[in-house]
């Protein structure tokens, strides 16, 4: 059985062709496909809402779609474009042919979109406000302009596909952000950072970092900082240590860079925390 990502290896090369757009441009939508089932003649088509709501019904699923949000529909594929006709659906509309279309609507769909984060959809729908931006033209260099910023937003949707774990590749996760968590308490006195952690866990600086982003809500720099700032405010509390005592007990080399992200993380200097935390 594949797994999640073995769906994918049309899209990890370096010559993945452009589509060709056969139809592109903002479209008030007819009413009559609101009432009647249509295929998708000109291409494969993606629908952006820029203004209005509708339901597009495509086979036996109905997906609600609002300003901002995106659907997809194969070429061919028959639908309805359920909306309110008194208020009308002011739509960004791109009709494509490609290479790789079949690989692609076997990985994503409008499921995929539905899942997609709050913040990815903020960066989708910057996409598709760069494509209105643009000047419009038949120049080759517009049209060639057009399919990149095509092929980005394509390609951006499948990333939603590929950034979601399969249990397996979840576990796994899980199991490497505890091991980093793990070794920054075990060095954080060291001068260490994310390269060092990577080697010694055995894998790239650019996968621990984004798996331990995804798995923690926040990045293993931010994380080391905080386990830093946390042992250095229990050392001021004592009282027994001098600033630069504690700057090199925590992994800081120089006490006056440690003063600072001190200050900027706390609120306060590490001198005029560690005299508010004295008795009397």
């Amino acid at each position: 059985m594949n797994t999640h990502n073995d769906r994918l290896p049309m899209f990890a090369g370096d010559s993945i062709p452009l589509p060709d757009v056969r139809g592109f441009g903002r479209m008030i939508f007819d009413p009559v496909w609101a009432e009647r089932a249509h295929p998708a003649s000109a291409g494969h088509e993606i629908l952006h809402v820029v203004a209005g709501r509708m339901d597009l019904v495509l086979g036996d699923r109905r997906y609600a779609i609002g300003p901002g949000d995106t659907a997809l529909v194969p070429a061919g594929a028959m639908h309805r474009d359920e909306f309110d006709t008194d208020r009308g659906l002011d739509i960004l509309y791109c009709s494509f042919t490609w290479p790789l279309a079949d690989a692609y609507f076997r990985c994503v769909g409008n499921d995929t979109l539905a899942a997609m984060s709050s913040d990815r959809r903020t960066q989708l729908v910057a996409m598709f406000d760069q494509l209105r931006a643009d000047p419009p033209g038949e120049s080759p260099t517009s049209r060639l302009l057009l399919r990149v910023r095509l092929l980005a937003i394509l390609l951006f949707i499948l990333r939603q596909q590929d950034d979601t774990p399969s249990p397996e590749t979840e576990s796994a996760s899980h199991r490497l952000m505890l091991r980093a968590k793990e070794y920054v308490h075990a060095h954080y006195a060291d001068c260490v950072g994310l390269n060092d952690i990577a080697a010694a866990l055995h894998v790239s600086p650019y996968h621990l970092s984004h798996v331990f982003s995804r798995e923690s809500d926040f990045s293993l720099f931010a994380y080391l900082m905080q386990v830093r700032m946390a042992k250095a405010k229990e050392l001021l509390r004592h009282g027994r240590c001098t600033v630069a005592d504690v700057s090199h007990a925590v992994g800081y080399q120089d006490p006056n860079y440690f003063a600072k992200v001190f200050r900027r993380q706390v609120g306060r200097s590490p001198s005029a925390f560690a005299a508010a935390k004295r008795p009397g």
